[in-house]
């Protein structure tokens, strides 16, 4: 996937579901990002689903000269997310969605989705990439690891200040100025 790409996925972010009186999301983001370190145990996610959801992040944002989802800990982010926001019945269907994504690597290709090959992962997330799934499919569950990828990245500050280096709206606004 492509920086670019990214981009596109900026907006999902937008559809992510705010608890009430959260304000801003952005502000929301970063403010989860220190009490990660306080508590590294995984909440919600188990060792193999965070296995899955580390590999599908490493897959949407790769390290290259800029730091990838692992290298900011976007795995603990959703895994506190999923914890701390989100409610069961939102929770549930993502978790059977990540087991999808498991099966339909076990039904086409013979091995769980971690131990696939490198093309063999693209290509099946590429085929479930497009489609609408319902709730509880791979389809929805790899449309919200992408969100929810994205939203942590974005948010971690090492990626404001090694990455961006740019207020998210820069300037400010004069809203009484003659011309």
């Amino acid at each position: 996937m492509h920086r670019r790409d990214l981009l596109r996925l900026l907006g999902a972010a937008a559809a992510l579901p705010l608890p009430p009186g959260s304000g801003d999301v952005v502000q929301l983001g970063r403010a989860l990002h220190p009490r990660l370190h306080l508590n590294a145990d995984l909440q919600v996610l188990t060792a193999d689903q965070a296995a899955l959801v580390t590999l599908l992040g490493d897959m949407i944002i790769p390290r290259t000269d800029s730091p990838g989802a692992t290298d900011v800990g976007v795995t603990a982010f959703i895994d506190h997310l999923l914890a701390e926001w989100y409610q069961p019945d939102e929770v549930q269907p993502l978790l059977a969605g990540l087991a999808a994504i498991d099966t339909l690597a076990r039904l086409d290709y013979g091995s769980s989705f971690v131990a696939l090959t490198e093309s063999d992962r693209v290509s099946l997330l590429t085929s479930i990439d497009d489609r609408k799934g319902g709730s509880g499919s791979a389809e929805a569950a790899f449309a919200r690891i992408k969100a929810l990828t994205v939203y942590g990245y974005f948010t971690s500050e090492r990626v404001m200040t090694e990455v961006t280096r740019e207020p998210i709206i820069p300037g400010r606004f004069d809203g009484c100025v003659r011309m």
